[in-house]
């Protein structure tokens, strides 16, 4: 068998060992892949507990999007933070706060993904957005923040575009859409 082979035949089998996912209820119980409402998703092989986007309005509504705010660096109240359901106020540090207020699935420890956590839920293929919808239906074909910094500039974010991957920066007063992560123990 010649190399590239070898590298097609380990390719197609990392594409099969890919995440386990399981769907949670809002009380933080594990549920049946056929259960048709669930408020977290537990990514069992990375040991996340994501958050699931709903089209209706409150926390999680799949429409509300938020400017980058960490408490000392970012936009915590501007024209572009006004498009949550909350209506003001729409920045990202408020957002987990509420997040870990409402004991979304039981927990408290919720937090914005780092670059490699939120990049680890992209799945490239031809569909859009680029996640897996079974387990993350409402899921915007757009960007979504990081916790990360852009390096020296920090007027930047970065941020992982679900319409085609891989990272970007973006200013911190623009509106971004937020998927919110804890870690499991």
């Amino acid at each position: 068998m010649n190399k590239l082979s070898l590298f097609f035949i380990t390719l197609c089998l990392s594409t099969l060992v890919s995440a386990k996912l399981i769907k949670v209820s809002s009380a933080g119980v594990s549920l049946q892949d056929s259960n048709q409402q669930w408020a977290c998703v537990l990514d069992d092989k990375t040991k996340l507990m994501w958050e699931v986007k709903r089209s209706m309005k409150g926390l999680q509504d799949n429409q509300s999007t938020y400017t980058w705010f960490d408490g000392s660096s970012g936009v915590e109240n501007d024209e572009y933070s006004r498009n949550c359901y909350w209506g003001e106020g729409c920045n990202t540090q408020n957002f987990i706060q509420a997040l870990n207020t409402s004991n979304l699935c039981q927990s408290t420890n919720w937090r914005l993904p780092n670059e490699s956590e939120l990049n680890s839920l992209l799945v490239y293929n031809d569909n859009n957005p680029l996640i897996n919808t079974h387990y993350f239906p409402n899921t915007q074909s757009k960007s979504y923040w990081t916790s990360a910094t852009h390096g020296q500039n920090t007027d930047v974010a970065i941020d992982v575009p679900f319409f085609y991957g891989g990272t970007n920066g973006s200013d911190k007063s623009f509106d971004s859409y937020i998927r919110g992560v804890r870690d499991v123990k």
